[in-house]
Formats: C-alpha cells, structure tokens, sequence
C-alpha cells in the first residue's frame, strides 16, 4: 500500500465505528473510496492514498456479511447518507458513492446454527435504496417477512443442486442423471450400442509400494487429470474407477457409432497430450506415470444390479470385458493405444493393423490395431 509521507508501516484499525491508519509516529482517519476493481484509503490531514487489500486478498472479508456473522448479528441497516459504521465497508460506500441512503442486511441460519464466518448453511440477503428518507417501517416490515419463505425456497433449491453435484461427481452425470430421475430398482436398465474406453496405469503396485501414501494419491490424481479428464473434454461418461483402472463409454447415435468412436479416439490422443505435457515439465509424477488405452465399440447392458441394499449403476456384458483385454493388449504389444476392429471399421484416423491376437476370455481371435499418440 502507498502509506502517509515519511511512514515505513502503517496498520489498519477501527476505533468508535471509524477507520483509522497508524503509523509509528501519528495517526490518521481514513475514508474507502471505491476506484475500480481497488479500494482506496484516503487518510485524512495525511493526503495520502492507501490501497485497502485484507490479508487473504477476500472482497468478503471486507463485507457486511463478515462482519456480522463474526458478531453473530443476524440484522444490520446502516443510513449510508449518516452513518459512519459504513466507511468501515468498500461495498458500502460504493453503494453510497452511487446514490443509495439507506442499507439492511439479514441472515437466516438454516436449521437454527449458530453464525460464525464460516458458516455455509443459510442465505444472507441485502436491500438497499436510493430513496432520500430511506426504508420505511413498513418496508422494514415487508423484507423481514419475505425472508423466511425465501430462505425455505433457497434451501431447497440448494439442496437440490448439492443433491446433484454429488451424484455427478461420484457416478457422472449421465448415471447421476437417471439416479436422480427415479431409476434405482434393482434390474432397472436398458440395452445400448456404444464406445466403450478403458485405461490403466502402469507398475501402480510398485509405486504403491515405493512412494508415501500423499505422493502415491498425487500422482494417481495426475494420472487421472490425464485420462478421465480427456473422456470428460469429449463428452465422454466416465462410468467407473477401479482401482487404477478407468471405464469410460461414449454411447452411439443413430450414425451406426461413427461418431462415438471418433470421440473415443479423440479422447485418446488427448490423454497421451496430456501425458506428454506433464512429462514435458519435468514433474516428479509425470516421469513416473504410463498407462496404456484400449478403445472398443459394441452392445452393453446399462442399469442397476447388486444386492436391494447395495446398487451399482454401470455397464454390463461381453464387449465391457473384451474393452478391458484389448487394453491389456498395450503391454503385450509395447502400443500406448490398441483398438479393435470394431472401432477401426467405424474411425477415420489413420490405425495401423497389428494382426488377430487371442484375448484372455474372448472364445475367438481378434484384429487389432494401433493409433499412433504421443
């Protein structure tokens, strides 16, 4: 911050409702005066300007809404045309710099928890007026009352969204989707052509084993950056994590599966990019990581199946187990990305043929072929 003339340390208080900068040697009133995205302090007597900026560099910090739920206050108005609590607030005389006399602020705790600055349970709300005698009584009254209903609404609302991005989170949204839209019976599902994509991380045993379990989880976490997040940048649903293990299917359309295999592939040669680039750092983790891909198109069974206590929504059947061996094929045959015929019928990338090969479960041998990546 620029601090009053001959001063080296200034420090921020406030003292009877206003702020005041102190120096080693005076003392100064100040003012906040919004300028753009900044807050400046003008003190008073010093003629010197101040950038006010909280420690943690949080706008909310410097609120209302802090301060009251640091004081456990659950209403607060201030006359911003007399008041000088304000000057305490950059928003507060922004508001005033833009016209506004008068300002309430309330919050509603959800479930009656006590307020504290890091509360997340509730709504703040804040209403403010340009009017030159302020609220009225009766608009007092008028806020107070709709507050309560609009705190029910919001909770609900948040609840919802919350209820939703678990879902999305843990199973995608795909599958979160149809959770959300009642399918949780045991055998409730459907039959789909797609393209499916599964990917393993190389020697994670071994690094299990060699690194602490904090550096294990990092590089696990790269390695997921890199393959479930390049599915997720095509459009793809990553339907489970086992493990080390990533399954991932891009259901077709009307096409014949054209373009599921396409995003499939797609997905593939963004996950080694992805790879190279944290290589290409010179990370810790990415020097440590390889994992290879394998891509294959065919008809899965899509729903629930388990125990009526325990569900799993995913995908069931042959071409599930045949993705997986073709993606254990990358070891055997040294090729980060091995795709089946299936696939390659369907892709327009340029593949290269590897010959039938026999896959562990799969009763018959199948054409291979391999995508040139990174």
């Amino acid at each position: 911050m620029t601090l009053p003339a001959g001063a080296t340390t200034a420090r921020a208080s406030e003292r009877e409702g206003r702020l005041v900068i102190t120096t080693p040697d005076s003392e100064f009133p100040a003012t906040v005066v919004p300028h753009g995205d900044e807050r400046h302090v003008f003190c008073r007597g010093a003629g010197r300007k101040l950038t006010l900026v909280d420690k943690d560099g949080s706008d909310f910090r410097l609120s209302p809404f802090y301060a009251m739920l640091s004081e456990h206050r659950r209403e607060w108005r201030l006359r911003l045309d007399r008041d000088p609590a304000g000057e305490r607030f950059p928003l507060l005389m922004e508001l005033k710099a833009k016209g506004f006399t008068d300002y309430l602020a309330m919050i509603v705790a959800f479930g009656g928890a006590e307020l504290h600055p890091q509360s997340l349970d509730g709504i703040a709300t804040s209403w403010s007026t340009r009017s030159a005698q302020g609220f009225s009584p009766a608009d007092i009254v008028a806020m107070r009352a709709v507050l309560t209903p609009l705190a029910l609404v919001f909770r609900l609302a948040i609840k919802d969204q919350i209820t939703k991005n678990a879902l999305n989170t843990f199973h995608g949204p795909l599958v979160g989707g149809r959770i959300l839209s009642g399918t949780i019976k045991r055998g409730d599902g459907e039959r789909l052509a797609a393209a499916l994509w599964y990917s393993d991380l190389r020697n994670s045993t071994g690094l299990a084993d060699q690194l602490p379990v904090d550096a294990f989880l990092d590089l696990l976490n790269a390695y997921f950056d890199c393959a479930a997040g390049a599915v997720m940048e095509q459009g793809g649903q990553v339907l489970d994590i086992i493990g080390d293990a990533i399954l991932a299917f891009f259901p077709a359309n009307d096409d014949g599966g054209a373009e599921a295999c396409a995003l499939a592939l797609e997905a593939a040669v963004g996950a080694r990019d992805r790879l190279a680039t944290l290589k290409h750092e010179r990370s810790g983790r990415g020097s440590a990581i390889e994992f290879g891909i394998g891509v294959h198109f065919g008809d899965v069974v899509f729903g629930n199946a388990g125990t009526p206590e325990r569900l799993k929504f995913g995908v069931l059947g042959r071409a599930v187990n045949e993705v997986a061996r073709t993606a254990d094929m990358t070891k055997t045959l040294k090729r980060p990305v091995v795709v089946s015929d299936e696939v390659a019928r369907r892709a327009t990338f340029t593949l290269a043929d590897l010959g039938l090969h026999d896959l562990r479960g799969i009763p018959t041998a199948r054409r291979l072929w391999a995508m040139e990546v990174k």
